[in-house]
C-alpha cells in the first residue's frame, strides 16, 4: 500500500534527483548546442547526437537515445525544450513516485527508443531527415499518467480542469492525424515528429499493461511481462451497488489480492473511503490482516 504514488512523500530524494539529473542534463545540452552553433555553425552538435535516417547506417548506434536531450534552438523562447521539461516534470513526479527509480528509467528510456525507431520507420516514407527533443518520453509520461488516473482531475495549464483519460484521447488523436496528414505525406522535413510521440505512447500503454499492471509492487526495476494474460479468458464480474465490478466465482485463495487492492487504493483516492462499497471493505480488511501476520 506504501508503494502508491498518494502514499509517498512529495519530497522524496531519489524522485527529485532522478528528475533534476534528467531536466538538467537537457538544459546543459541545450546551452551547449547554442555555444557550439554560434562558433561552429548550427547544428554541430546535432550532426553527431541527433537521430538521422541514416545514422544506423553509418555506426552512430548512440542516436536513437541521446536524440532525446537535443531540442530546436534559434529561437528567442525555446518553447521545445520548456513544454518537454514541464510534461517530464509534472507527470514524472507520479511516474518515478509510483514505479522507484529503475522502473521509471526503464519507462523513460524504453519510451525514448521506442518513440526513435517510430520515427526511423516513419522516415522511410516521409523523408524527416532527422530527430530530437524529448517529446517521445514526455508523451509516455503523460499517457502512463493517465493509465494509472484516468479520472483523477487536474488542472491543466494550472486553470483548466480535464480529466487524464480525455487529455490522453486528445493527445493521441493529434499524433494520429499529424502522422497521417502531415508528416508521412509532408515535403522535406516537419517540425513536429508525431511517430516519435505515438511510440513513446504506445510503449507506455504496453509498459503499463504488461510490465506494471501484471506487479505493481515490485520496484527492484526487474521486468516481468505477462502477455499470456492476453489469452486468458476473462472472468465473469458482477457489478457492486456503486457501478464498479469486480470478479465472482474466485475464491480468496486464488484471488489476485494485490491487484484488487491497488485498484481499491485507486478508488479511495479519487472518491474517498465512502465510495467503497462492502466487498471491497472486506478485500482492505483482508489484505490489513495479512500485512499484521508479516
Amino acid at each position: 500500500m506504501y508503494d502508491r504514488s498518494y502514499m509517498t512523500p512529495s519530497s522524496d530524494d531519489t524522485a527529485k534527483k532522478t528528475l533534476t539529473w534528467i531536466i538538467g542534463a537537457n538544459i546543459v545540452v541545450f546551452v551547449l548546442q547554442n555555444i557550439f552553433d554560434l562558433s561552429n555553425g548550427p547544428g554541430f552538435i546535432a550532426r553527431f547526437f541527433a537521430f538521422h535516417d541514416d545514422s544506423l547506417q553509418s555506426g552512430m548506434l548512440w542516436t536513437p537515445i541521446t536524440y532525446s536531450f537535443l531540442h530546436s534552438t534559434g529561437n528567442l523562447l525555446p518553447l521545445h525544450l520548456i513544454f518537454n521539461m514541464v510534461v517530464i516534470y509534472f507527470f514524472g513526479r507520479s511516474a518515478i513516485a509510483t514505479l522507484g527509480q529503475k522502473r521509471f528509467l526503464q519507462l523513460y528510456f524504453g519510451a525514448v527508443l521506442v518513440g526513435g525507431l517510430s520515427w526511423f520507420a516513419a522516415s522511410f516514407v516521409s523523408d524527416a531527415g532527422s530527430v530530437i527533443g524529448a517529446s517521445a518520453a514526455a508523451s509516455a509520461l503523460l499517457i502512463f499518467f493517465a493509465c494509472l488516473n484516468p479520472d483523477r482531475e487536474i488542472l491543466l495549464f494550472f486553470v483548466l480542469p480535464v480529466k487524464p483519460r480525455y487529455l490522453a484521447y486528445f493527445y493521441v488523436g493529434i499524433g494520429v492525424l499529424g502522422l497521417f496528414f502531415q508528416e508521412l505525406f509532408a515535403k522535406g522535413p516537419t517540425s513536429v515528429a508525431h511517430s516519435a510521440h505515438l511510440g513513446g505512447m504506445l510503449f507506455a500503454y504496453l509498459f503499463h499493461k504488461y510490465v506494471y499492471q501484471p506487479n505493481p509492487y515490485d520496484r527492484s526495476g526487474a521486468i516481468s511481462l505477462s502477455f499470456a494474460r492476453f489469452f486468458k479468458k476473462k472472468p465473469k464480474t458482477e457489478k457492486s451497488s456503486a457501478g464498479y465490478t469486480y470478479r465472482v466465482n474466485v475464491s480468496r485463495e486464488t484471488r489476485d489480492l494485490k491487484g484488487e487492492v491497488d485498484r481499491i487504493l485507486d478508488k479511495i483516492n479519487s472518491k474517498g473511503f465512502a465510495s467503497l462499497s462492502e466487498k471491497e471493505k472486506e478485500v482492505l480488511d483482508e489484505a490489513r490482516d495479512l500485512l499484521r501476520k508479516r
